[in-house]
């Protein structure tokens, strides 16, 4: 597979070429904006919550086999 064609499995993704050379231009500000965006975005739908949860969990199970 050509890198050509490799690439246009990616068109539409956040990882194509375009999307890659945007974010390289952006600013710091914007890109804490944008961090920010997505951290707001993750705590509304509930990731945040399910992935602190899951990080308890996880400690929880290593401190049990500690004991």
């Amino acid at each position: 597979m050509s890198a050509t064609q490799a690439e246009d499995l990616w068109r539409g993704t956040s990882d194509a070429r375009s999307a890659i050379q945007a974010r390289a231009t952006t600013t710091p500000a914007q890109r804490l904006a944008w961090l920010e965006e997505s951290l707001l975005l993750a705590q509304a739908s509930g990731a945040l919550a399910r992935d602190r949860a899951r990080r308890q969990r996880q400690a929880d199970e290593w401190a049990r086999s500690a004991d």
